[in-house]
């Protein structure tokens, strides 16, 4: 039963704390000028490839997480305290970005003069960095020391969960990117602005969270006697 609780309490919290970063809306709109006069069933393929690449990715990232972690001999509270922080300063900054941070498909369209060969471009840089970027993986590996319990059977089931949360957000990044025409009009200028400030100031609160968490076990750690 307290696997299960675990798994199920690590599927919205994976889910939250990467969708923001990710930020599939905006990747889609920004690969909606990088592929002008494709037409859908090529977007969709492309789609399908970034949301696959992304999914491989980001669990690359939250199963290699603990060795990395083991490797160089950090603890996983200090990790949750770092991570958490960097989660934190990353959705501060989305937070206060100006409204026309947004890329102008328009403008992307000037640089995309040319590029045919969309399948060559999936993985990079459709995925890597454009779609999952190094801040999506240092939250990746932040995610991996959250997941990580004292008993194996815990860990395994809290990952099993982080696991599920970023197949969902491969899903919303394929109805994202296959329907970039769609989502660009029904937003409009003025609605892409107030989902970012919505998600940026989710990471805000999931960073302070995850930092709260490990700043929470190392106090134990310093005042239970040995």
């Amino acid at each position: 039963m307290d696997e299960l609780i675990t798994l199920a309490r690590a599927i919205p919290l994976s889910f939250a704390a990467l969708l923001p970063v990710v930020n599939p809306l905006g990747t889609a709109i920004i690969l909606l000028g990088l592929t002008e006069g494709v037409d859908d069933a090529q977007r969709r393929r492309i789609a399908r490839s970034v949301a696959f690449n992304s999914a491989l990715l980001l669990t690359a990232s939250l199963v290699a997480g603990r060795m990395l972690l083991g490797f160089f001999g950090i603890s996983v509270p200090i990790v949750q305290v770092a991570g958490g922080l960097v989660l934190a300063a990353m959705g501060w900054t989305m937070l206060l970005s100006p409204d026309d941070s947004t890329p102008d498909p328009k403008k992307v369209e000037t640089t995309a003069s040319g590029r045919t060969d969309y399948g060559n471009q999936a993985f990079y840089p459709f995925t890597f960095p454009l779609t999952v970027g190094p801040g999506c993986i240092a939250v990746a590996i932040t995610l991996s020391a959250h997941t990580s319990r004292v008993h194996p059977m815990e860990t395994v089931a809290s990952q099993l969960g982080a696991f599920v949360g970023i197949v969902a957000v491969a899903v919303a990044i394929y109805f994202s990117l296959a329907n970039a025409g769609r989502i660009a009009g029904r937003l409009g200028p003025s609605g892409m602005p107030v989902l970012m400030r919505l998600s940026a100031f989710i990471v805000v609160c999931l960073g302070a969270e995850i930092c709260w968490n490990g700043a929470k076990t190392l106090f134990l750690a310093l005042t239970t006697p040995a």
